[in-house]
C-alpha cells in the first residue's frame, strides 16, 4: 500500500505547479460553484420571504448603499459569500498541501489568513465579474434569473481563478529563497 502511495505522490509531485494548480483549483472551483448554485437555489426557493425581509431590513436600516441593490443582486452576493466562506476550508488544505507543498506546522495560521486576504481579493473580483455577467445574460434573457446567475458565476470564476493562482504563488504560499555558499539564489 505505501508502495502506492509513493508512486501516486511521486507522480503527482512531478506535474508541474501550473497544471496542479489548474487540477486542484479546478477541483475547489466546482466544490465552490456546487455550493453557491445550492446556496442560490436553497435561499430562492425556501427561504425566499426570510431572505426578503432580512434584505429590506439591511437595507433601510443599516446599509443605504443597499438601495441601489436589487434582491437577486443580494442573494447572489449572500450566496457568494457564504460559499466562499464554506469552502475556504477545502480550498486551502488542497492548495496547501498538493499545490504549493507548504510546509511547517507554525506557519499554517500565517499562511492561512494570507489566503483569507487571497480570497478576499478573489472574492472581489469574482462579485464584481459575477455581476458583470448577469447583466449581460438578464439583457440576453434566454434562460430563467437564476440558471443565468449559475452561468454567469461559472465565468466569473475562471477570472477569480488565475488571479487566485498569482496571488497563491507570490504571497500565500510564497517560499523563502534559499542562498548557498556562494550567496548565489538557488
Amino acid at each position: 500500500m505505501k508502495n502506492i502511495y509513493t508512486k501516486v505522490h511521486d507522480f503527482w509531485f512531478q506535474i508541474p505547479e501550473k497544471i496542479r494548480f489548474v487540477f486542484i483549483g479546478g477541483f475547489n472551483s466546482l466544490v465552490s460553484f456546487v455550493m453557491f448554485v445550492f446556496l442560490i437555489h436553497f435561499f430562492a426557493q425556501f427561504f425566499v420571504d426570510d431572505t426578503t425581509r432580512l434584505y429590506n431590513y439591511i437595507r433601510i436600516h443599516h446599509i443605504p448603499v443597499l438601495e441601489h441593490i436589487s434582491f437577486i443582486q443580494f442573494i447572489r452576493q449572500f450566496s457568494l459569500a457564504l460559499a466562499w466562506l464554506l469552502s475556504s476550508f477545502v480550498s486551502f488544505t488542497t492548495q496547501r498541501l498538493l499545490v504549493f507543498r507548504a510546509k511547517g506546522q507554525a506557519s499554517i495560521l500565517k499562511q492561512y489568513i494570507k489566503c483569507l486576504y487571497t480570497w478576499f481579493i478573489g472574492y472581489l473580483i469574482n462579485a464584481i465579474t459575477l455581476e458583470i455577467f448577469a447583466y449581460i445574460f438578464e439583457k440576453i434573457d434566454l434562460f430563467p434569473t437564476v440558471i443565468e446567475t449559475d452561468i454567469a458565476q461559472a465565468f466569473a470564476l475562471v477570472f477569480s481563478a488565475i488571479s487566485t493562482y498569482v496571488l497563491f504563488k507570490y504571497f500565500a504560499f510564497r517560499k523563502k529563497k534559499q542562498h548557498n555558499s556562494n550567496n548565489e539564489i538557488i
